[in-house]
């Protein structure tokens, strides 16, 4: 009896090593496709804050399905950075492209942006054989004129339900939402341009 109660629990302790050898693999979103060459010309420079995400995405687990309110979970893949900092900085670099990089500020940047950005994301996740983003934005300025907000719901294709077409169907949608945003980025090129040249006098002074 002692010797089957010994037995059984170093079946125990093995199928937990076993189950503790098997190794995580990490993903992370790849980065925004470089679009076609264009010239974006002056306009507004934009910071984009911390965006958020809801609390059952910004963790490590990846999430590669849902049904309902039950989520489908990777077992053995995990985010390799906090999804919430991979989203912005997809979002990011893909703004920078379609706007200029010169007009897509960054932390310590010391220059004063024309407008800040916040992203909210309602839905990042997987449903259905797609992958479901809802966004709500906001562009505020700071003078406050021209501010304004919006929100973009869209859906692409998911190849399957794994943490890799599930990293590649995010960053496909959130190349998509700057294409969204770098159209409605407010503050525009000549009234930027109208605040930062010299303003001109009404009528020249008399000479005497």
């Amino acid at each position: 009896m002692a010797y089957a109660s010994r037995a059984a629990a170093a079946l125990v302790v093995l199928a937990i090593a076993g189950c503790a050898s098997v190794p995580v693999t990490l993903v992370a979103l790849p980065p925004a496709p470089v679009p076609d060459m264009r010239d974006p010309g002056p306009g507004a420079t934009v910071l984009l804050r911390d965006v958020a995400l809801p609390g059952y995405l910004d963790n490590f687990p990846v999430v590669v399905g849902r049904n309902g309110s039950a989520l489908v979970v990777s077992q053995n893949t995990e985010w390799a950075e906090r999804p919430s900092a991979g989203v912005a900085r997809v979002l990011r670099d893909a703004l920078s492209q379609r706007l200029g990089a010169t007009r897509v500020l960054i932390a310590g940047d010391g220059r004063v942006p024309d407008a800040d950005l916040t992203v909210e994301f309602l839905a990042l996740d997987p449903q259905e054989s797609a992958l479901h983003l809802d966004a709500r934005w906001f562009f505020l300025c700071t003078d406050a004129i021209g501010s304004r907000g919006g929100r973009s719901e869209l859906r692409v294709p998911l190849a399957s339900a794994t943490p890799p077409a599930v990293a590649d169907a995010t960053t496909e949608a959130l190349v998509r939402l700057a294409g969204v945003l770098a159209a409605e980025v407010p503050c525009q090129a000549e009234a930027v341009l109208e605040r930062r040249l010299p303003r001109k006098p009404d009528r020249m002074p008399t000479v005497r």
